[in-house]
């Protein structure tokens, strides 16, 4: 659910600018926004720095050039908590590294299955894809099935599609061949 200030933001964001009084809310209800979405973190980004890793935000992780072995396992304990929609995507595209292959699968593919099927939530669903496509298993194959065989998925299955076809075996080539009909 989005909150008042989320509401507020977008619907400005939305609305052609006229005049720099717009301009100013504009950036004041987006400065705004972008606290709100800090504080519904600050849990997380608590226990990242007592893990003395280097950024306390997911975001950062997300551009970080070295690797964060350390917030692994700290970013899989709160993909499953109730996060806004970006928040949820930072801490998604934080495990789309190495360091979380074999780790973060099966709570990032529980997490897929649990997001709403809708227009708002798209980008999220593409990014649980794009990191299973990233760190796939051959013991995700089971789990990855059902997505890839359910149209309903729209878009959101190509990626784990594409990471069917980084794993060799019977059952994803199966799989693969289906999906491309």
């Amino acid at each position: 659910m989005k909150s008042e200030l989320e509401l507020k933001f977008l619907k400005l964001l939305r609305k052609p600018i006229k005049s720099n009084v717009e301009i100013e809310e504009k950036e004041k209800l987006r400065n705004l926004f972008t606290e709100e979405l800090k504080r519904e973190i600050k849990d997380l980004s608590k226990e990242l720095k007592e893990a003395e890793v280097k950024y306390t935000d997911p975001w950062d992780l997300v551009n970080a050039s070295e690797p964060y072995p350390d917030a692994i396992n700290i970013l899989i304990t709160h993909l499953s908590k109730q996060y806004h929609y970006r928040n949820k995507q930072g801490i998604v595209r934080a495990l789309t590294v190495k360091e979380a292959r074999g780790k973060a699968n099966a709570t990032l593919i529980a997490e897929y299955n649990k997001v709403p099927k809708d227009k708002e939530n798209d980008s999220l669903r593409w990014a649980i894809g794009n990191a299973i496509w990233f760190i796939i298993t051959p013991n995700d194959i089971e789990s990855i099935l059902p997505i890839v065989e359910d149209k309903k998925n729209g878009m959101s299955r190509h990626r784990f599609v594409l990471a069917l076809g980084k794993i060799k075996s019977k059952k994803s080539e199966k799989c693969f061949n289906k999906a491309a009909q």
